[in-house]
């Protein structure tokens, strides 16, 4: 999922490959992004995680590249889907991939791989904001931009930027020490950032500080489960990469 945000952010939020069309709901960049989370949130990462967990082999991968495709081409008939510059061959191609790169990333942490792990903690903090300030976004309780008026468009630029400086941030520090001090550094420096944007007009928010902070107090907590989930209590030793 980390990944395919990854790649959405560039392909979609800054060079416009697409655009999703669910009609869920009315403003039409949100609409855009609700159809972009639909898919890379739930129905590709979903699938890559059952065929790798089944140990599914590369027949079944291939006809779910080949389901995908289609379903992309249904889409595109019944204008829920539009291209500007992808095409669906591009799909077809990168669906596979992405199914084998499952596949490698659940072997690498059944081996314990140091990368694997590491990158993994940072891609769960990382998705999880993401979707975080993507439900505020739906609420239209904050908005990045530039300008008098912040469009749409600027927020999903910033946002995932916003989302990997606190994510890079949060992953060293709960990496060296799972602790409250860590975790209230985590908040000193998100909260910071937080006013710096908005005392600089590049966020325009409906909440207040101190209910920002309560609701990314409950949020550095989950990331601390994670760290024990993928690390473990006091982290690891590079004796654990094979």
């Amino acid at each position: 999922m980390g990944f395919a945000y990854l790649l959405e952010f560039f392909v979609l939020n800054l060079f416009k490959a697409y655009k999703y069309k669910p009609k869920v709901i009315k403003n039409r960049s949100l609409d855009n992004i609700f159809g972009a989370f639909l898919s890379q949130s739930i129905f590709v990462p979903f699938t890559a995680v059952y065929l790798t967990i089944t140990k599914a082999g590369w027949g079944t991968k291939f006809l779910g590249g080949i389901y995908f495709t289609l379903v992309e081409i249904l889409f595109l008939q019944l204008g829920v889907y539009k291209h500007n510059w992808w095409r669906t061959i591009y799909t077809s191609i990168l669906i596979p991939v992405y199914f084998l790169l499952s596949d490698w990333w659940y072997y690498g942490i059944t081996q314990k791989n140091v990368l694997v792990r590491n990158l993994s903690f940072f891609l769960m903090i990382m998705v999880t904001e993401t979707n975080l300030f993507l439900l505020l976004a739906i609420l239209r309780k904050i908005r990045f931009g530039w300008g008098r008026y912040h469009a749409w468009t600027e927020h999903f630029i910033i946002t995932p930027l916003y989302s990997i400086t606190f994510s890079v941030f949060t992953y060293f520090t709960l990496k060296k020490q799972n602790d409250g001090w860590a975790k209230i550094k985590v908040l000193l420096f998100d909260a910071s950032l937080y006013q710096i944007f908005v005392k600089t007009k590049i966020l325009k928010t409906k909440i207040k500080l101190i209910h920002y902070i309560l609701i990314k107090g409950v949020m550095v907590m989950v990331y601390g489960v994670y760290r024990k989930w993928i690390l473990g209590e006091i982290g690891f030793n590079q004796s654990d990469t094979n």
